[in-house]
């Protein structure tokens, strides 16, 4: 029996908001909940892409508890998109913790046991003084973030950067969101990533890339997504699996449904 929470990325079943191909779906958020139950998913990761989430509203959160609890879907995790735009090395010590009281408000009422905080690509550190600020803001976060909640960094560093990171920070309640995608696209090898950091996979992102930060491809049961299935019992602290996975224009809802029978199926052999 599975011990984590199989996901979604939230706006995976909805259109793409303008040319953005991740962003919070702001016009059919709550259609999309009918949708995955439909499918089979008991589980959403919810993305925060700026702050007019309802999420980070309490009088909006009333009406996300209801249609959860409507369709028997949970949050398993909280992404914060919007530090895509902004890195978290950029934030102020006041808007952090401004920000850090209300999401907590919400990680409270849903009782969500993950937080991905992203530091990739144009959100990642670049020199020491980028990484003495991302570092004190992520110590900010740990201090103050409800404790039931564990932090995960999603991030495109190789298995040794992250290892060396999360070592200089030592918080058991600090780990990482292993992102298949990232891993295909900078050519790193999964094992590693299994033999330094096992204990400390929070979640994983299922999705496949082009080397060299290409676009997302239709998913197939390539040699990452092989290994992660077979040896994913090593993984003792693991909270959630979740699709992240190709969405075309229009055929999008049979794509996530088709690739949520795959990984389930899979699945269902090392149960």
């Amino acid at each position: 029996m599975m011990k984590f929470d199989l996901s979604y990325v939230q706006g995976r079943l909805s259109k793409k908001i303008g040319n953005r191909f991740q962003y919070f779906p702001i016009d059919n958020w709550q259609n999309e909940f009918n949708l995955a139950r439909k499918i089979g998913f008991k589980n959403i990761e919810w993305i925060v892409s700026d702050l007019s989430n309802p999420i980070l509203n309490p009088y909006s959160n009333l009406e996300i508890k209801k249609i959860l609890k409507k369709n028997k879907i949970k949050i398993s995790s909280i992404s914060l998109d919007l530090i895509m735009e902004k890195p978290l090395h950029l934030w102020s010590k006041v808007d952090l913790e401004w920000f850090l009281k209300i999401l907590n408000n919400a990680s409270k009422t849903h009782n969500i046991k993950r937080l991905n905080v992203p530091c990739e690509e144009q959100s990642r550190f670049f020199n020491s003084e980028n990484l003495i600020k991302f570092k004190k803001n992520l110590k900010l976060i740990l201090k103050i973030l409800n404790k039931n909640t564990c932090v995960s960094i999603e991030s495109d560093f190789s298995p040794k950067n992250i290892y060396y990171l999360l070592k200089s920070i030592n918080s058991n309640n600090l780990g990482i969101n292993l992102d298949l995608g990232n891993i295909e696209a900078n050519g790193y090898e999964i094992r590693e990533f299994f033999n330094l950091l096992s204990k400390k996979i929070f979640g994983i992102h299922i999705k496949e890339r082009k080397i060299l930060f290409g676009s997302t491809k239709k998913l197939t049961m390539n040699k990452n997504i092989k290994f992660l299935i077979s040896n994913i019992n090593r993984l003792s602290n693991l909270r959630d699996l979740t699709l992240q996975t190709f969405r075309s224009k229009n055929n999008f809802v049979k794509e996530l449904t088709n690739n949520y029978k795959l990984i389930r199926n899979t699945l269902k052999n090392y149960e």
